[in-house]
């Protein structure tokens, strides 16, 4: 029988600048390991990217010298930004690799934006189980997002992710539906 993992991925956004992030962080409990931006300039499509950290967090990790982020903390370019912590499991490197993994795969397999708008493409290896990944959306302040503009980061990666590991199909929900008070 095949393994399952799943993962519930809380986002916490939109930030407009690291520093923004790193206070965030020092201020909550939680270890942050994933993050994705978009960046739009004028009169520009926007560009997103989706990365991990495991060693180090996340505002730490976009402070480093050679992160693309730079490329788009010019001043001319609108910034969001949005940190996810694995919250139904306590991570390991492992778990990290195969949520941005997922996340990664479905921006760049056009299920949402297309890869020439997607500026990370390291992920070549699908993982070896099924997959299930959850995302939801907080803002700053811990309500939940409820609205999403159309090219942002929460309305263009799915809600539901799932991977079937003995074909190597990604499936994809955008937005969930309500269906019934219970």
């Amino acid at each position: 029988m095949m393994k399952t993992d799943a993962y519930l991925i809380k986002w916490y956004g939109p930030f407009e600048s690291t520093e923004k992030v790193i206070t965030f962080e020092e201020e909550n409990p939680e270890v942050f390991n994933l993050y994705a931006f978009q960046a739009k300039m004028k009169s520009e499509r926007s560009k997103y990217y989706c990365g991990m950290t495991y060693k180090q967090s996340v505002g730490r990790r976009m402070k480093n010298h050679d992160h693309h982020i730079h490329d788009f903390e010019d001043g001319k370019s609108k910034l969001q930004i949005w940190i996810g912590t694995i919250a139904n499991v306590k991570a390991k490197e492992r778990d990290v690799r195969i949520c941005e993994n997922l996340l990664t795969s479905s921006l760049a397999n056009k299920i949402c934006v297309g890869e020439k708008n997607l500026e990370n493409r390291t992920n070549k290896k699908p993982p070896i189980n099924n997959v299930y990944v959850i995302n939801e959306w907080w803002k700053t302040n811990g309500v939940e997002l409820q609205r999403r503009t159309a090219s942002s980061i929460p309305a263009v990666l799915p809600e539901v992710l799932e991977y079937y590991a003995e074909t190597k199909a990604l499936y994809g929900v955008k937005r969930l539906k309500y269906i019934v008070d219970l």
